[in-house]
């Protein structure tokens, strides 16, 4: 669904403050030190303020196509830049070529994985993603092809693959197609979005009064 595409990049968030500003980066903003009691006794009401309702005010900021819909009550799922959120994954198109080992590489070091296909539909949306063939997450090895995540592959769902003793598994076009691991390909890594837990109805209540 269109609504349901939703982007963050909280790597940079703070950059430039010390340590111990940047663990109050949601709590408010950075403030000039107190010169007097009444200026502080603000200073600390408007931090109470923002960190009663963090999450509503993240809602409100990541998710603002989807406040006024029932996804709104179930929670946001957020991707990281350069990433694409679909169903329950996020997804990202690498945009350099390499070996399927460097492929594998690169979405360990992106905290993630090549992409595992579950079903037809998430073949469906990576193939549309995308215009080349592309490395995922499918290697053989003594003739039997398995998954990163050491799940079997399932013939019945994506059709046989050429038995080798030693391979790795593409998506070309519709099909998935297994090739000498040094080949150069781009490559897709899968990883889980980041939940925002669901805005309740007595947080939305406190951001409301206190706009």
């Amino acid at each position: 669904m269109a609504g349901e595409i939703v982007y963050a990049d909280l790597r940079h968030l703070g950059d430039g403050f010390s340590p111990a500003e940047k663990r109050h980066i949601f709590q408010g903003s950075r403030q000039p030190a107190p010169t007097s009691a009444p200026q502080q006794d603000s200073e600390i009401q408007g931090r109470n303020h923002t960190e009663r309702c963090p999450i509503s005010s993240l809602m409100r900021y990541f998710c603002k196509s989807l406040w006024e819909t029932p996804t709104a009550s179930a929670g946001c799922k957020l991707c990281p830049q350069d990433w694409q959120l679909h169903g329950e994954s996020c997804y990202r198109l690498s945009k350099e070529k390499g070996s399927w080992t460097q492929g594998k590489k690169d979405c360990e070091n992106h905290e993630s994985q090549l992409v595992v296909l579950r079903d037809k539909k998430e073949k469906e949306y990576i193939k549309n993603r995308q215009r080349h063939t592309v490395w995922i997450g499918l290697i053989s090895s003594h003739k039997k092809w398995r998954w990163v995540d050491n799940t079997s592959f399932d013939t019945k769902m994506f059709g046989p693959l050429e038995q080798v003793d030693k391979g790795c598994g593409t998506l070309k076009d519709e099909t998935l197609e297994g090739d000498i691991c040094d080949g150069e390909h781009k490559w897709v890594c899968q990883k889980d979005p980041f939940q925002l837990p669901p805005l309740t109805a007595g947080d939305g209540e406190k951001r409301d009064a206190s706009i």
